[in-house]
C-alpha cells in the first residue's frame, strides 16, 4: 500500500478545482399520461378529501407504504407525507 502512496499525491495534484455546477429546476411532470393533468390543485389537500377525484387504477402511497416497482406510465401515484395529505404526483 505504501509503494502507491506517492501515485496517489502525484494523482491529486493534477486535478483542477471542482467547479459547482447550478442545480435547475426539475423538469415539469406532463400528467396527462395518466389522467392527472387537471389535479395539479389537489397537492396540499388530505388525501380522504380528493379521492374521489382520483383516476381508477391510482394508487395513493403513504411514506411507510410498500410499493411495487414496475413502471406504468398510464398509472397515477398520489404521494402523501404522515397526515395524510398530498404532496407529489407523478406517473409510474
Amino acid at each position: 500500500m505504501h509503494r502507491f502512496t506517492p501515485i496517489l499525491v502525484l494523482l491529486t495534484a493534477c486535478t483542477g478545482p471542482i467547479e459547482e455546477v447550478p442545480v435547475s429546476d426539475p423538469a415539469p411532470v406532463d400528467l396527462s399520461f395518466c389522467k392527472g393533468d387537471d389535479l395539479g390543485e389537489i397537492v396540499g389537500q388530505p388525501v380522504a378529501d380528493v379521492a374521489y377525484l382520483l383516476p381508477v387504477g391510482a394508487r395513493v402511497i403513504d411514506p411507510d407504504s410498500p410499493v411495487t416497482q414496475d413502471y406504468r406510465p398510464n398509472r397515477l401515484n398520489v404521494f402523501a407525507d404522515k397526515a395524510g395529505v398530498v404532496i407529489r404526483l407523478t406517473c409510474g
